[in-house]
């Protein structure tokens, strides 16, 4: 019987937070266990996957991407993402250029996941222009002068004030509203703390 994505998720957090556990080798084995279309199995993928890719095998961790198997459209957008993500944070960068143009045609349309991922590996390989662009279309339902950003825009609003920063360009709008941002949730964490 199927575990449910509690259950999994239960799972996946109890390895990523015991120092002893390697949180592949258990991974591996419940993602053998598990049959394409079990609650989170793409979850166990994903881990597996970022493992892999943060310890420098590259290579396996793009094989793991390939056993997903059909996924729903969204889902299919995001392990795209997680390649690009890989391979530029490896030093393979050309090797995405024709994934990463295909994906910025579909950027608007992407779901936040997937170009919040190669925005952040565009960052960290100091491609700032290109990653404050992907940054920007995480930004595209938000008008920063009339707008709050929503709890999933935060994280693109402020990748994007941080890449803007590090450029030396000069404020706009958005990271006015950024800096605003980062005063509220220092706010709510100080308010959390007492």
């Amino acid at each position: 019987m199927a575990l449910s994505l509690d259950e999994v998720h239960d799972l996946i957090d109890s390895w990523e937070i015991d120092p002893d556990v390697d949180t592949v080798v258990p991974a591996v084995e419940l993602f053998a266990a598990m049959a394409v279309g079990d609650p989170g199995r793409l979850d166990v993928l994903h881990v597996i996957a970022d493992h892999r890719a943060m310890r420098g095998e590259v290579d396996a961790a793009l094989a793991f991407l390939d056993q997903a198997g059909p996924t729903a459209h969204d889902d299919a957008e995001v392990l795209r993402a997680m390649r690009v993500s890989y391979l530029v944070g490896s030093g393979r960068g050309d090797e995405t250029e024709p994934l990463l143009d295909e994906l910025r045609r579909r950027g608007p349309r992407l779901p936040a996941e997937a170009i919040e991922r190669i925005a952040d590996a565009l960052e960290e390989a100091g491609r700032l222009q290109e990653a404050m662009r992907w940054f920007t279309i995480g930004l595209r339902d938000l008008d920063p002068q009339q707008d709050l950003p929503a709890y999933e825009e935060e994280y693109a609003l402020i990748g994007r004030w941080r890449v803007r920063r590090a450029l030396d360009l000069p404020p706009d709008h958005y990271d006015v509203l950024a800096r605003g941002t980062l005063d509220a949730r220092r706010t709510r964490w100080t308010d959390d703390g007492d």
